[in-house]
């Protein structure tokens, strides 16, 4: 089933290639124990998102919460990923909230690590979480043919920015590192890693990362809304220690509010 403008559609025959056209700007929503998780981080980037792009829409008045909740109990999800897209084409708004599939790490991944690969590609206005497909099917081809779990995307001065659905974060030390926020889709996971380091104390600096030099770094992960926070465990050939203490307790706090 699919909620088009706040009527329930079968949803059938419905392609998410109608949402290439004109703008789409979007939300992924984790659904954990039959609730939407984090909610008030993804309406807070929608809102945001209408704002960078100029759009005098106020997320706080669409009434997103009850919607998902409908929606939740409609599809019977326990647990799974929802997709808000509000699509702007000329003199129309269409709102959707549909079910997408979804791919968690398993333990394994968790435990061990994941391979990334780099390629140089530039998400324009990257505060704005808008639909890309060009560069949706140019990672997932490279993610494909290269056995890989994220690709992370280096600008054309050989900068580091964030992965193609995620964020990515560096340690060395006792200090974690990511990219400034003017350069990156800021995620609502990478929020709540900055929102941990507040609490607990911890160091992070945003500074841009050159792809050339992350030898330096001890360990390195992934923040997004399927892997949460995930261990790399290489980047192209060069390796990463997945059991760096810092990492772990990270970790430990981050899924510790999955719960509360």
């Amino acid at each position: 089933m699919i909620l088009l403008n706040n009527e329930i559609k079968d949803s059938s025959g419905f392609s998410e290639k109608v949402l290439e056209t004109g703008l789409s700007i979007y939300e992924v929503i984790r659904v954990f124990n039959k609730r939407p998780i984090f909610l008030k981080d993804n309406i807070l980037r929608l809102s945001n998102s209408l704002k960078k792009s100029n759009i005098g829409i106020d997320a706080e008045n669409l009434n997103i919460p009850a919607k998902l909740d409908q929606l939740i109990s409609l599809e019977n999800m326990s647990e799974g990923n929802l997709k808000y897209v509000l699509h702007f084409t000329t003199g129309k708004t269409d709102e959707y909230i549909f079910q997408i599939p979804h791919s968690y790490p398993t333990a394994r991944d968790y435990a061990e690590g994941v391979p990334t690969l780099t390629c140089q590609a530039v998400r324009e206005n990257p505060e704005v979480k808008y639909l890309n497909p060009d560069l949706r099917t140019l990672t997932n081809r490279l993610m494909a043919e290269n056995h890989v779990y994220e690709i992370l995307l280096t600008d054309r001065e050989g900068y580091i920015t964030e992965g193609s659905r995620s964020n990515v974060f560096f340690i060395k030390g006792t200090t974690l590192y990511t990219s400034p926020q003017a350069y990156v889709l800021p995620g609502t996971s990478r929020k709540r890693v900055f929102d941990i380091c507040k609490k607990y104390g911890l160091h992070v600096e945003e500074k841009r990362i050159a792809g050339g030099h992350i030898q330096q770094y001890e360990s390195a992960f992934l923040t997004g809304t399927s892997p949460l926070i995930l261990p790399i465990n290489r980047i192209n050939d060069i390796p990463f220690n997945v059991s760096h203490p810092f990492l772990r307790q990270l970790m430990k706090y981050y899924f510790a509010l999955l719960n509360a």
